[in-house]
């Protein structure tokens, strides 16, 4: 039943992407993702190692972070978060909980993925696509000690069973309602292997496209540059990022008007 499943929501995937020229993406994390997306394109599956390297991604149209199996992934490395926030400039979709665990035993989940590929590809940019781990890394900080990549300048906690709400009900925000990333599905929906997310603060509220019964954001989609809260207070790596910015200018200015007095 479940491959059934699978290969429904596959053969869509593949109609869906029949009028458009396939895609190459990197995908970090060997699951039921890469299984639904390689009906229709070249999917590459990379280490660590290879996004660590400068320029790696640069011949790929999306980025896929997610894990192995069911497993509960694995942070990236400095350079390799780097490198990802840097190849990242175009559509985000986020999936706060282990989602790829519902693909088998829902076309409603699986068209949600399909979905989300298409909206990322359709960008103006490179796109990427979190799912669990890839979610939770996506922003600045987190609570599981891994490397952040900080496409959302916001915090995710510590993930485990029921965290954030994500063993509860999920109901589609007024984005959500009309976002073709949930079209082909039905809600409010409580995905049977979706039990394990984590607390999430800082995306965006206009770009959440559904919430768990507890209001905590579980999908999220919106272009890089528009996915964290406008109002929402940088991350203390960034302040201080900042503050290096801001005391460079000021000692700029200052030298300048100490080179002036000198000549005068």
């Amino acid at each position: 039943m479940s491959n059934f499943r699978l290969a429904l929501a596959g053969a869509a995937l593949l109609a869906a992407a029949s009028g458009a020229q396939a895609a190459n993406l990197a995908v970090f994390g060997q699951n039921f993702i890469g299984g639904l997306y390689d009906d229709s394109h070249t999917v590459t599956y990379v280490t660590d190692a290879q996004l660590a390297t400068a320029g790696f991604l640069d011949s790929y149209d999306a980025f896929v972070y997610t894990r192995d199996g069911y497993s509960f992934g694995v942070g990236l490395s400095v350079a390799a978060a780097a490198n990802v926030k840097a190849y990242v400039t175009g559509n985000v979709v986020l999936f706060n909980g282990d989602w790829q665990d519902d693909i088998p035993n829902s076309v409603e989940t699986a068209a949600l993925f399909s979905n989300a590929l298409t909206y990322v590809l359709g960008g103006s940019g490179k796109g990427y696509i979190g799912e669990y781990r890839g979610a939770f890394a996506a922003y600045a900080a987190n609570d599981d000690g891994n490397n952040p990549i900080g496409l959302v300048q916001g915090h995710s906690g510590v993930s485990g069973y029921a965290q954030g709400g994500s063993s509860l009900t999920i109901d589609l925000t007024a984005a959500g309602q009309v976002s073709p990333i949930t079209a082909d599905t039905t809600f409010p929906y409580n995905p049977s292997a979706v039990e394990y997310g984590a607390q999430l603060t800082g995306e965006n509220p206009a770009k959440v496209l559904a919430r768990f019964a507890n209001g905590n954001a579980a999908i999220i989609a919106s272009g890089v540059d528009q996915i964290s809260d406008p109002g929402v207070v940088p991350e203390p790596a960034t302040w201080a990022m900042l503050i290096v910015g801001f005391g460079a200018v000021g000692f700029a200015s200052r030298r300048k008007r100490k080179l002036l007095h000198t000549a005068a």
